[in-house]
């Protein structure tokens, strides 16, 4: 397993297609002072991982080209990543995915927030009492 210094990550890394949601979401994370890196899609998330590991992912799970719940699952499959956490912050719902409370603990997802009925305050707390 590759080491790397605390400086060298980023704290959370945002899987999120709209461009400009991304960047509301990050200016979220930026006023609690926390780092931020945005991909719009699997493949940016892929680099930007792999340049700065996060210590947290938070995931839209409809991005281009891959579906969110595979995308978790490869991103689990490389040794380094296997234990970052992942919080889903989506416009599906877990039902609609067909997501169990069991499929989520065995892919390492701490929680499936709304999109529509979840404030990004709310996000953004949770992911400080998992970053702590």
């Amino acid at each position: 397993a590759i080491s790397y210094n605390l400086s060298d990550m980023t704290d959370v890394l945002i899987i999120e297609p709209s461009k400009e949601l991304g960047l509301v979401i990050s200016h979220a994370f930026a006023r609690k002072e926390l780092t931020t890196k945005i991909a719009n899609t699997s493949q940016e998330a892929i680099k930007a991982a792999d340049s700065s590991p996060p210590r947290l992912v938070i995931i839209e799970l409809l991005i281009p080209k891959h579906n969110g719940l595979e995308f978790i699952h490869e991103f689990r499959s490389y040794s380094d990543w296997i234990d970052i956490p992942v919080i889903i912050y989506s416009q599906v719902s877990a039902d609609e995915v067909g997501m169990s409370e069991k499929i989520k603990k065995d892919m390492g997802i701490l929680d499936h927030f709304y999109k529509p009925t979840t404030s990004l305050e709310k996000l953004v707390d949770r992911a400080e009492q998992v970053l702590r």
